[in-house]
């Protein structure tokens, strides 16, 4: 090679080396996101995060440090983002009666799946792997919701405890299991699966007694 061709080499791998253009980790963790959407954490690769977000696997190496590492990045970032979406749906009705408080809830669930179908598959749409991310996102609504169903019962002069917990798990667990159903695993309409969840919720809204809950935790009192 001539010693001109040589530098033009050397110009091009130099231009190859920019920064300008190096991702930035929102970027990356996108390109993780889609990935993992389509194919589950287990069967995700370094190679195919990188081919999606058109850069290397040494810069993801750069930025995570391990494909783990990655992967816990992501369910992190998704999981934050939908229950920051949820509190503020539960906050924004907190002036409101307790039923449309209710389909609120609901409703805002939906509306999040609608609008970040990716985030929700990776939360709640690969329930065979062996780290599920849908049991973290049970446990961190589960409080707030358990937190009003007692405030809700306690101007009914019903005083519930643990009860509130086992019952926030139910009414999550409506949610979040219609629409797993009908988005992931049968591709439905939304809104009809979202009427459905709002329906089933406040079916057992009308129909759970307080008394039923409060012998509930009796029984949890004599364990």
């Amino acid at each position: 090679m001539t010693k001109s061709g040589r530098a033009e080499g050397s110009r091009r791998r130099a231009r190859g080396r920019s920064t300008r253009n190096r991702p930035t980790d929102d970027q990356l963790l996108d390109a993780a996101r889609a990935v993992i959407a389509e194919v589950g954490v287990e069967r995700s690769t370094m190679d195919m995060i990188a081919e999606r977000g058109g850069t290397t696997r040494v810069t993801l190496y750069a930025h995570f440090g391990s494909r783990d590492a990655l992967v816990e990045k992501v369910v992190e970032r998704e999981l934050a983002e939908f229950t920051e979406w949820m509190f503020a749906a539960y906050d924004d009705t907190t002036d409101v009666a307790y039923g449309a408080r209710a389909r609120h809830s609901v409703e805002a669930t939906f509306e999040y799946a609608r609008r970040n179908p990716e985030g929700f598959r990776i939360l709640l749409g690969h329930r065979q792997e062996a780290e599920d991310p849908g049991r973290r996102l049970y446990q961190t609504l589960e409080p707030r919701v358990a937190a009003r169903l007692r405030e809700n019962y306690a101007t009914r002069g019903a005083e519930i405890a643990a009860s509130a917990d086992t019952l926030a798990s139910l009414l999550i667990g409506i949610s979040l299991d219609v629409a797993y159903r009908a988005l992931i695993v049968d591709d439905a309409d939304i809104d009809a699966a979202c009427e459905v969840a709002v329906t089933a919720t406040m079916a057992v809204l009308r129909d759970v007694r307080p008394d039923q809950l409060l012998a509930l935790d009796a029984s949890l009192g004599k364990g």
